[in-house]
């Protein structure tokens, strides 16, 4: 569906010469790539709308988001497989947060499971996928980016859970992190397998 979408707006571009066509395919991906974020960011968007709130959905982004372009990890193979993955974890953090925070538990806790992802983390970041290969000047950058937005979140988490004690959105912050550190390792395992 989505590739005869950017054929349709690719071939128009071309016609109307707003692109050249030894550019074509590199338009072609970057009008894939950004359809695909729109519609999966949008269903969980409106997963978040029923399941929580905008905020809260707005929370996951602006935590998972920079952490994942960072950090790395798991890259699906193909758009519907990204779509399902990330839909499923939106909808898997939102419900154990949930669960969870119905059982109380100290704040000690759960700053322990957050300083124990930041930790996992930031040992493994920058994480190389054959899916999503980029330079090692990235790398570098990216791993310095990883430290500096784990730092503040880790900071900032810490400092509200002092305050406010006990409280389901930074609960579901701590998950969100949490889902991060998860999705690091299918990529190590596979790492480790193929060296080993």
């Amino acid at each position: 569906m989505i590739y005869s979408i950017v054929i349709k707006i690719s071939n128009h571009m071309l016609n109307r010469n707003i692109i050249k066509k030894e550019l074509l395919e590199v338009y072609q991906y970057g009008l894939e790539l950004m359809i695909s974020c729109i519609i999966t960011s949008s269903s969980i968007i409106i997963t978040a709308c029923l399941l929580d709130s905008f905020l809260i959905g707005m929370l996951y982004f602006f935590i998972s988001v920079p952490l994942k372009v960072t950090v790395g990890g798991y890259h699906a193979s193909t758009y519907s497989k990204c779509f399902i993955i990330s839909n499923l974890e939106y909808i898997a953090v939102s419900i154990t947060a949930k669960v969870l925070s119905l059982l109380f538990l100290p704040s000690f806790i759960w700053i322990i499971l957050l300083i124990t992802s930041v930790y996992y983390i930031l040992r493994n970041c920058p994480v190389k996928n054959s899916n999503h290969p980029i330079s090692s000047n990235v790398l570098k950058r990216n791993q310095h980016l990883s430290f500096l937005l784990l730092g503040a979140d880790c900071i900032a988490i810490t400092v509200l859970y002092v305050l406010l004690s006990q409280s389901s959105f930074l609960n579901f912050s701590v998950l969100s992190i949490a889902s991060i550190a998860v999705f690091i390792l299918p990529t190590k395992r596979k790492e480790g397998s193929s060296y080993g």
